[in-house]
């Protein structure tokens, strides 16, 4: 108790003293702001004439374009490369009378990791879809995004996330997907992220590139990359506060201060959530804060300044077999403790006492006009107590670093964009388990284990990208990276054991290379294709637990590795119809299969020689008139072992299993989504802002077992949603929104997460469904309500 007392206090008074800091500052500035408004606000009339003449000159400006590009192919090839493209496709939003006419600055070179690369499957979520809901972790987020499957983890937001099947199998957070928030990584250097410190309300978009990324995001990139996108100060320019509620005691308190001066602009974000749980022994609470400020001192450079807080404390249920979830989905269920055997989730007081933070800085430089430069650095520090089966207290810090530089020039006479970039990584462990007494109140008995080791990845990635003609863009690229893994790990199996040890000695050398290209016969209609790789090694844990789930040496894991070809095409049919489609063939080589072998054992992992994951993704949006959106995403999944024979072994004897040509467990087949909106905000009358939608998900069952013999449940849900937004004349107001909204409207029974667990030599058809723990329920129907203020 004496440790997580100093660790919440540490942490609070230092988030307290950052926050009152950013609070001053942020008060000082909207002082400014106010001052500066008052001292030059302009005619009305000056304003609206102004804007009348500037969009006058920007349609002219545009048929100029149009002509010149008719009589000259290399000015038309320039206006059809992607990033003139996304610089034209940018509407310039008119000042709002009364107040003053901002310019934006200069943005500096945006051609690196961070900017979306051609040829890519990427999808991505706007505020428009999130502004009026019930935003409480990246499942309301992310779910509609097609390729994506989502389940709940060990806790209120910690939500597991695969791309293309890729980190399906893992029991807790995200492995195989690279994570950023505004570019800067939330995967550490093992691969882990969780999704603990993402709270939505902070965030304008989402981005999802799909598919193998290793040669430009290096390791753990197999199934894709996601960046979380925070709100612009620019876009608050004030304070907004929220609050929202509903159901099973949920709350949850935000505010957002943020602004634009001169060189200066800042976003501030501060959360506090709480609630029951649906599920019983679920009741939680945490805190998030998340900064991103930017100093642009002329149009040459910035310093980009990020900082994320979050404290997660939270009691943890365990997962049901498939007999307790018919008998009562909503229960805790049972967790297995050494010297104690089967105790309920509340005995154990399974829960989890977290801290995450994050602090990092960016510096971009244009060295001309054709090149980039960019340095960015952050540190990242873990510190989990978590009790469960045992108790676990681990410490995690963590180091990023990269540099790259970008320039826009020729090759053979083509235009080309190239690129450079050079990354090191580095995390430390140190980890400590004790055997938990089951009395109720999370008591440590003896030690049971002792972790000290670290991973280091060092490495570099290069870029080519080729404009062939005005159609045909095309890219080369490559990654290379060496990782090394040290670690010592003394463990024993009880109180009255002696402590043995098992050292982890592990280099490795990936490389990745990758090649896209994309055919645009208009801005309505294009093609795209590529051809891509990824790897991810082995972490401490995978590397420490044998297949039986005790402590050894499992040193003999290989890498896994990815080699991936999709095909997609993009079309505008309609100006009010978007599609697209995607298929892709990925030959997936010694993939991890992370297994839990049974009660009061860890999860091993081993290696899956061969397998073949293939699908199709499809996205569809209509708008058939103002105000109305139709939308809907498709996701089929069929992903098979090509090679793998599977080792069962009991306390006398092991057998061998050929699981070649079944389905791997883990990986949803279908996946549909699609959602009705309609929203006024075009009207004039008393009704503007007036909106809502509904929305259906149908998700296929799938098998939780490599021997496909123990599957989900499949399930449809419906959610409504109201809500009302609008500017008001409230003194001191200049805004509000609200939403209702209802989850599960049809009060739907249903399987939400299912981790994948161990065959055993004792398997048979009836015990099956009372021997595997593997399933948490969703949530009952369940209302919510939410008023946002804009100052």
């Amino acid at each position: 108790m004496g440790r997580r007392g100093c660790k919440c206090t540490r942490t609070c008074t230092a988030t307290l003293v950052g926050l009152i800091t950013l609070l001053a500052w942020g008060a000082f500035a909207g002082e400014r702001v106010v001052w500066a408004q008052l001292q030059t606000t302009p005619d009305p009339k000056q304003v609206a004439q102004k804007v009348q003449r500037r969009q006058e000159l920007l349609r002219q400006l545009e048929q100029i374009e149009k002509e010149l590009q008719a009589l000259d192919p290399e000015e038309k090839a320039r206006a059809a490369s992607p990033a003139s493209a996304a610089t034209a496709s940018q509407p310039v939003a008119p000042p709002t009378p009364g107040e003053p006419l901002v310019l934006e600055p200069v943005k500096v070179l945006a051609t690196r990791m961070e900017e979306k690369p051609v040829g890519r499957a990427v999808s991505t979520v706007e505020q428009e879809e999130i502004e009026h809901a019930r935003a409480f972790s990246v499942k309301e987020l992310i779910e509609v995004t097609p390729g994506v499957f989502l389940k709940e983890g060990n806790g209120p937001r910690d939500v597991g996330i695969s791309i293309r099947g890729s980190g399906a199998k893992t029991t807790f957070g995200i492995r195989n997907i690279k994570v950023f928030d505004d570019w800067f990584p939330t995967t550490q250097p093992d691969g882990l992220a969780r999704t603990d410190l993402n709270d939505p309300h902070a965030y304008e978009g989402i981005d999802v590139l799909r598919g193998p990324s290793s040669a430009l995001y290096d390791n753990y990139a197999l199934g894709g990359v996601i960046n979380f996108r925070t709100r612009k100060g620019r876009d608050i320019r004030g304070v907004e506060v929220g609050n929202e509620g509903g159901s099973y005691g949920y709350s949850n308190h935000y505010v957002h201060i943020g602004d634009q001066l001169d060189k200066f602009e800042y976003s501030l974000f501060g959360s506090h959530v709480r609630g029951d749980g649906f599920l019983a022994h679920s009741k939680f609470n945490t805190t998030t804060e998340n900064l991103v400020a930017t100093y642009t001192p002329d149009d040459k450079r910035s310093i980009t300044l990020k900082f994320i807080n979050n404290d997660v404390d939270t009691k943890v249920p365990n997962r049901l077999t498939l007999a307790e979830f018919r008998a009562n989905p909503w229960g805790a269920g049972r967790t297995f403790v050494t010297g104690k055997g089967f105790v309920t989730a509340q005995q154990a007081d399974q829960g989890r006492n977290d801290n995450r933070t994050i602090v990092g800085a960016r510096y971009e430089q244009q060295l001309d006009a054709q090149t980039g430069f960019r340095l960015l650095g952050s540190y990242d520090y873990k510190d989990i107590n978590q009790t469960f089966g045992t108790i676990g207290d681990n410490e995690n810090p963590s180091f990023n670093f990269y540099a790259d530089i970008t320039r826009e020039g020729s090759l053979l006479g083509l235009a080309a964009k190239h690129y450079a970039g050079f990354f090191f990584n580095r995390i430390e462990q140190e980890s400590s388990t004790f055997f938990n007494l089951a009395d109720g109140h999370g008591s440590r008995g003896d030690l049971q284990a002792n972790t000290r080791g670290h991973i280091r990845n060092l490495g570099g990635r290069v870029r080519e990208e080729v404009q062939f003609s005005p159609r045909w863009t095309g890219y080369l690229g490559v990654g290379v990276e060496g990782s090394e893994i040290r670690a010592e790990v003394r463990s024993r199996n009880s109180t009255t054991a002696p402590l043995t040890n098992v050292d982890v000695r592990r280099d490795f050398v990936s490389v990745a290379p990758e090649a896209g290209v994309i055919y645009s016969v208009n801005p309505d209609l294009q093609f795209r294709g590529r051809v891509a790789t990824a790897y991810g090694i082995p972490g401490i844990g995978n590397l420490t637990t044998a297949t039986t789930g005790l402590a050894g040496n499992n040193t003999g894991l290989k890498p896994q590795r990815n080699v991936g070809v999709e095909l997609g095409i993009d079309v505008r049919p309609l100006p009010t119809v978007t599609a697209s489609l995607t298929g892709y063939y990925e030959f997936s080589f010694n993939e991890f299969i992370t297994q839990s072998p049974g009660a009061g054992l860890s999860s091993f992992t081993s290696n899956a020689p061969n397998a073949e994951h293939r699908g199709i993704e499809a996205e569809l949006a209509w708008r058939p008139f103002a105000g109305a959106k139709v939308s809907t995403s498709y996701t089929f999944n069929d992903h098979i072992y090509t090679e793998f024979t599977e080792n069962i072994c009991s306390s006398t004897t092991c057998k061998s299993f050929d699981r070649s040509g079944n389905k791997i467990p883990g990986v949803e087949r279908h996946i549909l989504n699609a959602r009705l909106a309609y929203d006024t905000s075009h009207y004039s009358e008393w009704w503007r802002g007036v909106g809502g939608w509904i929305e259906v998900n149908w998700l296929d069952d799938f098998y939780v077992n490599n021997s496909n013999t123990l599957k989900t449940l499949p399930y449809q849900l419906v959610n409504l949603n109201l809500h009302y937004d609008r500017e008001v004349t409230i003194p001191f107001v200049r805004s509000l929104s609200a939403f209702f909204e209802i989850q599960n409207l049809f009060d739907a029974t249903y399987i939400a997460s299912a981790n994948v667990v161990a065959d055993a030599l004792s398997d048979t058809p009836a015990n099956l469904a009372t021997s595997k723990q593997a399933f948490f329920a969703g949530q009952p129907r369940s209302y919510f309500a939410g008023l946002k203020l804009r100052f």
